[in-house]
């Protein structure tokens, strides 16, 4: 039906000598924006450059034909819900005020944008407005309020006034203005709060009103405001104190650890001289002189952004355990495989982040491996279709996400892209839509505004054969956008630990002193309203790292991956995921 109905909005007949659009006769949400673009399609070409006067006339009357369906009842209905056809409102209103413009019709002209401007304010229409085609406007006083009008949200939401750079100390109102800047932000736009039920945020300002007012220096001030966002439990919102402050906060060891089967073991050491003394699989049993767990809850657990507790252990034992002031060494407690125990002292001179993995390799029986640690930028899209011959002749494909923290999830949808020739269908998105209208007569109401795409890139060269995805706790955000893509793709398993969970859009802005915070404004959930965030994506094969595993060298969730793809009857003859829930 929906065919029949755009068949006939965009059906044409002679008249005039000019093509004329018919309005659906099934009007529908889509049928009413083809109808309106119909018109606008055959207007813009009568309205250009080199246009007669008659022909501009023609256009202007095309333009207030579409406006005027839009304007009648059962149009209006539905723009409440299509904001394609409030769009094209705004499309139609500023071509007919140019093609105004041009028959030298000023009032015509300035009355149309006046009605744009009740339809968006936009910084963008600012420039445009400074198009060639309206010099007659550019002295009248309403036009130039036009312009101040587009530019608000710039004026409202770009806070130089309070994004002060860089000094020592800061004063009592660039201190209560930066703590405003975030609650406000937060109050208006977070969008977890359910996360935290029991959270009273009018009651944390006034808490950390007292606090960041008597906090004497711009130290003292980070020190406080990075409490402050950990509070809202959400990984994609954090206070980040700045960048003169890093080596008094941020300043790290050399040593990368893990939290498993309640130690935390030793990872990888990133300086030679200190790997001689710390080694793989040592386990860490206390940090100047605190027992590590009391350590971590104690000094670190408060400064940490997470969604779950899995993420947050993972963040305190592992990225944050070492953070402190680089100026000052750590006494690293530690406790060999054998049981005997000793301490080191080590300089927080770097990071020790672990080496990149494989990247690509085949594995025994055909399988391809390739590890893809990022989604920052294309760097993992490249290496996929570097391998891509390769990976089309195996047998099967393992895609291990299990250190890939995020990024740009469009990064992940192209290398899905290769694994099927369908549309993949991407998480749902929503925002929150304050009914102020509604708080205002004694019933607040929190609305959201919903929206979900496919993406259709279809690839020349797909791969077939079955797959997994080896996660961990540290497969974050995009990755985890990635992961929840493939399982509803069904193209094969996940196979290791649940994910973080944790995904979302931040918006960021700075502080006073240099700092910088975000705010997660974006919730991702499934077609039917499910989500992971908050509590991780669960894998098919759960193979969890032990002890004794990372003291053996062995890799076993890849081992039962590999062993899955090269036997898929003992999953009944089939590699496919189960149903999401």
């Amino acid at each position: 039906m929906q065919r029949t109905v755009i068949a006939i909005a965009l059906a044409v007949v002679t008249s005039l000598g000019h093509a004329a659009v018919l309005p659906p006769t099934d009007a529908n949400a889509s049928s009413s924006l083809q109808y309106a673009k119909a018109l606008r399609a055959e207007a813009e070409p009568l309205s250009g450059p080199e246009a007669q006067p008659a022909d501009v006339q023609r256009a202007v009357a095309l333009y207030q034909q579409a406006l005027d369906y839009l304007a009648t009842p059962a149009a209006r209905e539905q723009a409440f819900g299509a904001k394609s056809l409030i769009a094209e409102q705004v499309n139609l209103e500023y071509s007919q005020a140019f093609a105004h413009a041009k028959l030298g019709n000023k009032q015509a002209a300035l009355v149309a944008l006046e009605r744009l401007a009740n339809l968006a304010w936009n910084p963008s229409f600012d420039r445009a407005l400074a198009h060639e085609g309206l010099p007659a406007l550019r002295d009248e006083p309403r036009f130039r309020a036009l312009q101040a009008t587009m530019m608000l949200p710039e004026r409202l939401y770009n806070t130089p006034a309070i994004a002060t750079p860089w000094k020592p100390v800061l004063t009592t109102e660039e201190k209560v203005a930066g703590l405003s800047l975030f609650w406000a932000e937060a109050r208006r736009n977070f969008v977890y709060f359910d996360h935290v039920p029991q959270l009273q945020w009018d009651q944390v300002y006034m808490d950390y009103l007292a606090k960041v007012i008597a906090a004497p220096t711009t130290e003292d001030y980070y020190r406080v405001m990075m409490t402050l966002a950990p509070l809202l439990h959400d990984a994609h919102t954090n206070i980040i104190a700045p960048q003169q402050l890093a080596q008094v906060f941020y300043a790290t060891a050399p040593v990368s650890t893990a939290l498993i089967e309640d130690k935390v073991l030793v990872l990888h050491v990133g300086e030679a001289d200190v790997a001689a003394r710390i080694r793989r699989g040592d386990e860490v049993v206390s940090i100047d002189g605190v027992p590590v767990r009391q350590y971590g809850r104690e000094r670190i657990a408060s400064l940490v952004s997470a969604n779950t507790q899995r993420d947050r252990d993972a963040r305190t034992f592992n990225d944050q355990l070492f953070a402190g002031d680089a100026s000052r060494p750590v006494v690293v407690g530690l406790r060999a495989p054998d049981g005997a125990e000793r301490t080191e002292t080590v300089a927080r001179s770097g990071p020790g982040s672990a080496p990149p993995a494989a990247g690509f390799t085949l594995l025994d029986g055909g399988i391809a491996y390739i590890a893809l640690d990022q989604f920052g930028d294309d760097s993992a899209v490249k290496a996929f279709e570097a391998a891509l011959p390769q990976i089309l002749a195996a047998k099967g494909l393992v895609i291990d996400v299990r250190r890939n923290g995020g990024g740009n999830g469009s990064y992940g949808l192209q290398v899905l892209a290769h694994l099927t020739r369908a549309p993949i269908r991407f998480m749902d998105s929503m925002t929150r839509i304050d009914n102020v209208f509604s708080r205002a007569q004694g019933s607040p109401v929190i609305d959201w505004s919903r929206s979900g795409f496919e993406y259709k890139h279809a690839r020349k060269q797909v791969f077939d054969g079955p797959v997994a995805v080896l996660t961990s706790v540290r497969t974050l955000s995009a990755a985890e956008d990635f992961t929840a893509m493939f399982r509803i793709m069904k193209r094969g398993i996940v196979v290791g630990e649940t994910t973080g969970g944790s995904t979302g859009q931040p918006l960021g802005f700075y502080l006073p002193g240099g700092g910088w915070a975000r705010i997660c404004v974006k919730r991702d959930v499934y077609a039917d309203g499910s989500t992971f965030v908050g509590q991780g994506i669960a894998p098919d094969v759960e193979v969890p790292q032990t002890v004794a595993d990372v003291r053996a060298g062995r890799d076993l969730a890849l081992e039962r991956a590999a062993a899955a793809l090269r036997h898929p009857e003992a999953r009944g003859g089939e590699v496919v995921s189960p149903p999401l829930r």
